[in-house]
């Protein structure tokens, strides 16, 4: 055995980083190497001639003492493991290595470090442990596969949701027949189509599944929502699969209720919906398409081919939008179809190509509604629009003639002043009539080719910071005159006046069309009124008379052009001087809002912020 007197052994033994030391039959140690001080902070003469017990936890005396005495005995290295408490009074895990000498009667023992491992393992067990309580814990059910999909391991959520214990879970695999597991849309779902079989084969995840399990225990039906993630070990080769789900039982149950409730709205709704198979064969139709088809609502769907049903505008044929559906998804668009009772129907679909969780094509849906009303609108808009190009150009052929007239007029009241003739009463009569109405004719031309400008886009808005109260008193002046009304026409104003942004010339003919209005229905009635309001951030021009009002019923078309109310067959008017109001306002920023009752009077107002 090696003694502590060979200087040559003892310097190799200081070499070493794992603590070496000699003991004598009592416990006493004889030599420690050098690296006693690196592992336990005690310095090698500090150790020479210290108990072996001497540092050791109070815990592991015991057994570090049985240590010593059984090597004596086996005659061969024991190992065991023990506490030391350091110098520092850290706490030091060695493993020791004996071995007895019996010629010299020692013990010669070494001592490795393996605080750190020790460490690493407590770490290790409770982040296990911890793990454990989780999973256990977590309420998703969790379980783990093998290549070959058997189960090896899951938890308690897992079980219940299974409704199986947990010897009837480990073992399984996803090929078992003992499984019944069904699609959400109710067909059988084989094993080999299962979301971990899957993840297996193409060594990816597979997210989201809808699965219905069959619970023997409980004869129900589970719904999960399933997911399966591949694990690899560190040289990138397949390990296992971890297969998470939840229980969606009940959010399914209430989700069957509202399709149910929605099926309900969608079979009462207005407009048309449909689900149909790739063959174009109605799996579900609503009451308003069965009546657009021409059918009744007891009519069996089935015997109903889309096919047989003529589409006039058709650009391709129903196999053709299979194709754009299967590539796109969807179609949207506008189609004339001739329905069983041979009427046009005109309606805007979107069709939509549905798939189910592994993405294969499942039916498709149209969702569309009847535009018949809205094309025969758009032939009426044409034809208002070739109206209005018509009037326009019989205005601009009339408007030539009424100049001359009016030149003419201006010629003959200037020549008779002149001569001093004075012609007889009916006469001037007959030309002040004559006056008139030329001013009428140009006027109303004048809106006439107004209106033409404005739906054709060329209207120009030249607006500026200028006074609005002049424009008014100038509109109040001369439509007073043109009408010959000898009611004076009141202008309030309410605040400090300021300048707005506007066009002048539209304000004016805005202010001469209300101003006349106001006038011309309220005749032998109390003169109307006009009030400025200067607000904070606004100007409010309010215009209010006294006169026929509108019928309640004819409100909504106040706006429309050439609409005039069934209470003014008596008074003139062309139905176009709000058309233009309203749209000059628009032009301008500002707003219109109008109040009328029949027989009470009229309040419209005029609002521009600053």
């Amino acid at each position: 055995m090696i003694t502590v007197k060979n200087p040559d052994i003892i310097r190799v033994l200081d070499l070493s980083l794992d603590l070496i030391q000699i003991i004598d039959l009592n416990g006493i140690i004889l030599f420690s190497s050098k690296s006693a001080e690196l592992i336990l902070g005690y310095t090698a003469k500090e150790l020479i001639g210290d108990h072996f017990l001497s540092n050791t936890l109070k815990e592991d005396k015991d057994k570090t003492s049985k240590a010593l005495l059984e090597v004596r005995e086996v005659n061969k290295i024991y190992n065991f493991e023990n506490r030391i408490v350091g110098k520092n009074k850290q706490l030091i895990f060695l493993s020791w290595s004996l071995i007895w000498d019996d010629q010299t009667q020692e013990t010669f023992v070494i001592g490795r470090d393996i605080t750190e491992l020790k460490r690493n393992e407590e770490i290790r067990q409770n982040n296990e442990k911890h793990y454990r309580s989780l999973i256990q814990n977590i309420n998703i059910g969790i379980i783990i596969q093998k290549e070959n999909s058997e189960i090896t391991l899951c938890n308690q959520p897992a079980l219940e949701m299974l409704g199986l214990t947990e010897d009837q879970l480990l073992g399984k695999t996803s090929f078992d027949p003992d499984w019944n597991v069904i699609h959400s849309d109710g067909r059988f779902f084989p094993g080999n189509e299962h979301p971990v079989p899957t993840a297996i084969a193409t060594k990816q995840p597979v997210r989201d599944v809808v699965m219905g399990v069959y619970r023997p225990n409980t004869k129900d039906r589970a719904w999960l929502l399933v997911n399966a993630e591949p694990q690899f070990d560190i040289s990138g080769n397949f390990d296992h699969v971890i297969c998470t789900f939840t229980d969606i039982t009940k959010e399914r149950k209430s989700l069957v209720q509202k399709q149910a409730e929605l099926l309900d709205v969608l079979d009462n709704t207005a407009a048309f919906f449909a689900t149909l198979d790739l063959n174009f064969k109605f799996t579900f139709a609503n009451k308003s398409l069965l009546k657009a088809i021409g059918v009744s609502d007891n009519t069996d769907i089935n015997e109903i081919n889309l096919k047989k049903f003529k589409i006039i505008d058709a650009s391709f044929t129903l196999e053709n939008l299979l194709q754009k559906l299967l590539t796109e998804g969807t179609w949207i668009g506008s189609n004339t179809y001739i329905n069983k009772e041979g009427k046009e129907i005109t309606v805007w679909q979107v069709v939509l190509l549905h798939r189910n969780e592994q993405h294969i094509p499942t039916h498709i849906s149209v969702t569309a509604i009847d535009i018949s009303a809205s094309k025969a609108l758009e032939r009426e808009i044409h034809l208002n629009k070739i109206k209005t190009e018509f009037v326009t150009n019989v205005s601009h052929e009339f408007r030539t003639p009424l100049t001359i007239f009016r030149t003419s007029m201006e010629i003959l009241d200037m020549y008779l002043k002149k001569l001093k003739i004075d012609l007889p009463e009916e006469l001037v009569k007959r030309l002040q009539v004559m006056d008139k109405e030329i001013d009428r004719l140009t006027y109303v031309i004048t809106e006439f080719l107004t209106v033409g400008k404005m739906e054709s886009g060329k209207i120009t808005v030249n607006k500026s910071s200028i006074p609005i109260i002049p424009i008014i008193q100038n509109s109040i002046h001369r439509i007073t005159l043109m009408n010959k009304d000898k009611r004076s026409i009141a202008l309030h104003i309410f605040g400090e006046p300021r300048n707005i942004l506007i066009d002048e010339f539209l304000m004016m003919h805005v202010f001469d069309n209300l101003i006349s209005n106001a006038v011309k229905y309220s005749k032998e009635k109390k003169a109307p009124e006009i009030s400025v309001y200067f607000k904070e951030k606004i100007t409010e021009i309010i215009i209010k008379d006294y006169g026929i009002g509108i019928p309640n019923a004819e409100k909504n078309k106040l706006f429309s052009s050439y609409f005039r109310g069934s209470n003014t067959h008596n008074i003139k008017g062309n139905g176009l001087g709000l058309v233009l109001v309203k749209n000059f306002i628009n032009l301008q920023n500002g707003i219109v809002l109008m109040e009328s009752e029949e027989n009470i009077g009229t309040t419209v107002t005029l609002q521009f912020p600053y």
